[in-house]
């Protein structure tokens, strides 16, 4: 079965995945691609019956796209181009040099490297951007922690991915929190909510008022912060 929304005259496919899942997701992506992932077993009837509820959001989000930058997955680090790191947009600055080191100076980012071939400096920056991000966020995980570790809640570890359509996920089985690669570009509140949000499926594995409680109680303003994520790099709900 085919679907699809009509947006400004325009029919658009959507990707709809049935799975093994409790809660409907539906992602709008800055390439223009619609998915929607639904239990098993969902009649078609109703997918339609959704898909035509979610098209003024989902006219929303395209237009937004046209608007603001989505996240930025930048394939090469070049002189003159730019980054964001939490937040901050800096241009970015490749250097010669005879040890490989990064340095973040105001808003430039420095890049001193001893490799001529755009691939290894591309690597270089990878790497150093997946430790740097790594450590700052499990800085961010150790001081939420005493909000679940009261809770009987084992400390969790933390590992960095890159992913396309979440901003974090957890493992209640292996006590591990994923975070996504490109949250490092994000402000220090949205990285905050985040990770709070991963750190609470600890305790509550759905979206169901404890869970909304728990969060509400520990960051009043997540809602402000979750709006300024979805604002400033759409990544979809």
């Amino acid at each position: 079965m085919k679907y699809s929304v009509t947006v400004k005259g325009t029919e658009l496919p959507v990707a709809v995945s049935l799975k093994k899942m409790k809660q409907v997701r539906l992602k709008v992506f800055p390439s223009g691609e619609i998915k929607l992932s639904v239990p098993t077993g969902t009649p078609e009837s109703w997918i339609k019956e959704h898909l035509l509820s979610k098209t003024p959001w989902i006219e929303e989000k395209l237009e937004l796209f046209v608007q603001t930058k989505a996240v930025e997955k930048e394939e090469h680090f070049i002189s003159g181009t730019s980054t964001r790191i939490l937040g901050r947009q800096l241009t970015i600055q490749v250097h010669e040099a005879k040890r490989k080191q990064i340095v973040r100076e105001d808003s430039v980012l420095h890049i001193y490297t001893t490799e001529t071939e755009q691939s290894q400096i591309d690597k270089q920056v990878n790497n150093w951007w997946q430790q740097t991000a790594k450590r700052y966020y499990q800085d961010i995980v150790d001081r939420l922690y005493p909000i679940i570790e009261k809770h009987g809640i084992e400390r969790p570890s933390v590992c960095v991915k890159k992913m396309s359509t979440l901003w974090g996920s957890c493992s209640r089985k292996n006590q591990k929190v994923n975070l996504n690669y490109y949250l490092y570009k994000a402000s220090v509140p949205c990285v905050e909510y985040v990770i709070l949000h991963e750190l609470a499926h600890l305790l509550y594995p759905y979206h169901n008022k404890d869970f909304y409680d728990f969060i509400t109680i520990h960051m009043p303003d997540w809602q402000e912060r979750k709006k300024q994520l979805d604002y400033e790099f759409v990544l979809g709900i």
